[in-house]
């Protein structure tokens, strides 16, 4: 979450190596939802640090900084929606159809469930 990269992590002699992280990440949904948020927030640290360190670079080091930025600027398109290049919309919709032949025979359609409610109803 402060912008360490998980490989960097696994380094530490504490710690799991790589290998067995990524195969926790695999098999354990709970763990790699943790692990993408905390790329999600690592991203948005790597953009202060990057933004810091572009107001203070001078022109021995403006080459490798400016290099830090488009990697900020990449991380941060990629895993938090609102840098992303495209924005994802979500809509849910429910669509329900409902016909009579009287009034006491309703028959009620819903997508789940139409196919065998459209037999019933032609049945009768």
């Amino acid at each position: 979450m402060t912008g360490v990269p998980l490989a960097r992590i696994a380094k530490d002699k504490d710690m799991p190596g790589l290998t067995r992280i990524y195969k926790e990440i695999q098999k354990n949904k709970e763990f790699s939802n943790q692990i993408q948020e905390s790329r999600r927030i690592g991203a948005q640290s790597y953009i202060e640090n990057a933004m810091e360190e572009l107001e203070h670079a001078d022109n021995r080091n403006i080459m490798i900084v400016r290099e830090k930025v488009q990697l900020a600027k990449w991380l941060a398109s990629k895993l938090i929606p609102v840098y992303g290049d495209k924005q994802e919309i979500k809509q849910e919709t429910k669509i329900e159809i409902a016909w009579s032949s009287n009034k006491d025979n309703v028959v009620d359609v819903t997508p789940d469930d139409a196919e065998m409610v459209i037999t019933e109803a032609a049945k009768t």
